[in-house]
């Protein structure tokens, strides 16, 4: 794959890599009362990871500054 632009436009380095979200399910326990109280541990759903996309279906990519800006991905 490639992407264009693949350099930062703000500090000219190359992509660290695309903005993913990935699902995960916060555990939560839950007294006789209804009280819930997170568990502290969030199961993740890999499968479901997907890239992130700007309204008109751009990646969003993002360089080890933190910059991110949308990019072509052509396969």
């Amino acid at each position: 794959m490639r992407f264009t632009p693949w350099k930062c436009p703000q500090c000219g380095q190359s992509a660290a890599g695309t903005v993913e979200t990935v699902p995960g399910l916060a555990l939560l326990t839950i007294d006789e009362s209804g009280q819930a109280e997170y568990a502290g541990e969030t199961t993740i759903d890999w499968n479901g990871q997907t890239s992130c996309r700007d309204q008109s279906g751009k990646a969003i990519l993002e360089c080890p500054d933190g910059h991110q800006w949308p990019a072509e991905r052509d396969d």
